[in-house]
């Protein structure tokens, strides 16, 4: 007797996605971004994230009415990857010591002329001809260019913007290592979800998905069970 084997069907639009407002108001045509390291693939149910966080620089400026001369230089790269954009400031405690303040106002850590500081920004500053006295100040300015805004899968790792939840996939494709980007089609908003049929990083602890499902709650996507 021919026997017939059974094939297990692939996931559709509607074994996910069990309510949506209208095609004009959930759904959204996106660029999901050719790999880097992998290909990035995506199915029907991946949780994306969006790139919104282009390369980061930074400028260095010396306060006005310092007494001391102060001269800095920066390392490679000048700001690490997920450092905050806004102005950094430094202000000396002592003749060659300094303290760093995020844009927040929160300490990130003290340095000494001469030596490199290496938190969140990579620098080194001097005085040339004059020292520096205690409240003598500098500002470093972080900025960022707008990211690509295209799609990927969730990358928890991230610090472009892509470690958020932003939609859910109702397209499967592949968008190839220095390929070409791809089109997909994108749950964004006033929606509702299978729970179970998201498809998350590997590795992903329940913590992780409780706070990726917020993120998604926040742009009206509901996730349920069946």
């Amino acid at each position: 007797m021919l026997k017939t084997l059974k094939l297990g069907s692939p996931i559709i639009q509607s074994d996910v996605v069990k309510y949506f407002q209208s095609e004009m108001m959930s759904n959204t045509e996106e660029m999901l971004a050719a790999g880097v390291d992998a290909d990035n693939v995506v199915d029907v149910g991946t949780v994306l994230g969006r790139i919104t966080i282009g390369t980061l620089d930074a400028t260095f400026a010396a306060r006005a009415g310092n007494t001391g001369d102060l001269a800095n230089t920066f390392g490679t790269p000048k700001v690490d990857a997920g450092a905050k954009p806004g102005i950094y400031t430094i202000t000396f405690t002592d003749v060659t010591k300094f303290r760093v303040e995020d844009p927040d106002g929160i300490e990130i850590g003290e340095g000494t002329t001469g030596v490199a500081f290496t938190n969140k920004l990579n620098f080194t500053l001097v005085a040339v001809d004059t020292p520096a006295v205690v409240g003598d100040a500098a500002d470093i300015t972080v900025t960022a260019e707008a990211g690509s805004n295209k799609v990927v899968p969730l990358n928890l790792a991230a610090t472009d913007g892509s470690q958020n939840a932003y939609g859910v996939s109702q397209s499967r494709a592949r968008a190839a290592v220095n390929g070409i980007d791809q089109r997909i089609l994108v749950l964004r908003r006033l929606g509702v979800v299978v729970a179970d049929k998201l498809i998350w990083p590997d590795g992903m602890i329940a913590a992780e998905k409780t706070i990726a499902l917020r993120q998604l709650d926040q742009q009206l996507i509901v996730a349920r069970e069946d």
